[in-house]
């Protein structure tokens, strides 16, 4: 059987989506990347455009995608409740991706050099998905697959196989046309036809580390790490699965509580977990302040005294928003 046709059939087995493209390298994104900052990113712009950097005998790059698009049933207990993105629930996407990729090297390619990625490798994952055939870029910017939509984690491996380039058939019938739900619908008019301004991302803010503006502590509305809101509404997205976890919905007390321990073993293999248990906890004051409970007040006290600066400035935002409420 030949490496196409044993990749197409490991991505049926493994029920991801997958792809080959070429290893040459990315030149209208290197442009692209000339004197802009890109958040939570430490590459420069050849490192993020150049597969050959990466390994001097690259030859393809094979690309999966693995659908995490799941709506958590909503928590009605009387508690003071945040929301999580769909994409931080569960064990870390960065470990469960991994695994994907090298159960596929062990099966396709157990004697060739390879190199692999989930989302901390040096070339832009959403590039990588794009010239590997996954989708076609969407007006939230996002990859969408006409198959599993939009709402898919990507890694990638670089190798020194000469693959026959397999551009996945569904990826190509994607088009948003006149949709524009994700630019309306986006809280804090983030999206303009496929770019997002990051600083005004609700995930972006939610996974910045300091105290915030108060602007910035509105505009997370109920979100405690992430957001969803231009994937939910996409058209392309809507077969999603309904499950269950009580950690998609945060009890608010009980995370401002939580030991450094507890936090470990709660959060510490989820993709939230990285952005570590203070930027968390800020997030849930401000959320306690968006919500506007008055049960929340008391709570939110205890935190103006706080030695940490981001806490105590998100309390304080809270505190303001309970007693104006």
């Amino acid at each position: 059987m030949s490496l196409y046709n044993k990749l197409k059939e490991f991505s049926v087995k493994e029920n991801i989506i997958a792809g080959v493209g070429s290893a040459e390298p990315f030149y209208e994104l290197k442009e692209y990347l000339k004197d802009r900052e890109v958040p939570f990113v430490n590459f420069t712009p050849e490192e993020r455009s150049e597969p050959g950097l990466i390994m001097k005998n690259a030859k393809s790059i094979v690309a999966i995608g693995l659908s995490y698009n799941v709506v958590y049933k909503k928590i009605n207990d009387g508690r003071s409740r945040g929301n999580m993105s769909a994409g931080a629930v569960g064990t870390d996407y960065h470990i469960v991706v991994m695994d994907k990729l090298k159960k596929l090297k062990e099966e396709l390619l157990p004697e060739r050099e390879v190199k692999m990625f989930s989302d901390t490798g040096p070339l832009s994952d959403r590039d990588v998905a794009l010239r590997c055939g996954l989708g076609t870029r969407g007006k939230n910017g996002s990859v969408i697959n006409s198959e599993i939509g939009g709402m898919f984690f990507i890694g990638y491996m670089i190798t020194d196989v000469e693959y026959e380039l397999w551009q996945g058939e569904e990826g190509k019938a994607v088009y948003c046309g006149e949709c524009d739900r994700c630019i309306r619908a986006c809280p804090n008019s983030a999206i303009s036809d496929g770019k997002c301004d990051y600083g005004r991302c609700i995930s972006y803010i939610t996974q910045k580390k300091g105290a915030l503006s108060d602007e910035e502590y509105k505009a997370i509305g109920r979100q405690i790490y992430g957001c969803d809101v231009c994937q939910r509404v996409c058209p392309y997205n809507k077969n999603f699965k309904v499950s269950e976890n009580e950690y998609a919905y945060p009890d608010i007390e009980k995370l401002l509580n939580t030991t450094n321990r507890e936090f470990k073993e709660i959060y510490g293999n989820t993709a939230a977990g990285w952005r570590g248990k203070r930027t968390l906890q800020r997030n849930a004051l401000a959320v306690l302040g968006n919500i506007g409970d008055e049960k929340g007040l008391d709570i939110a006290l205890k935190y103006t005294k706080s030695e940490y600066e981001d806490l105590r400035s998100a309390a304080q935002y809270a505190v303001k928003c309970i007693k104006e409420s």
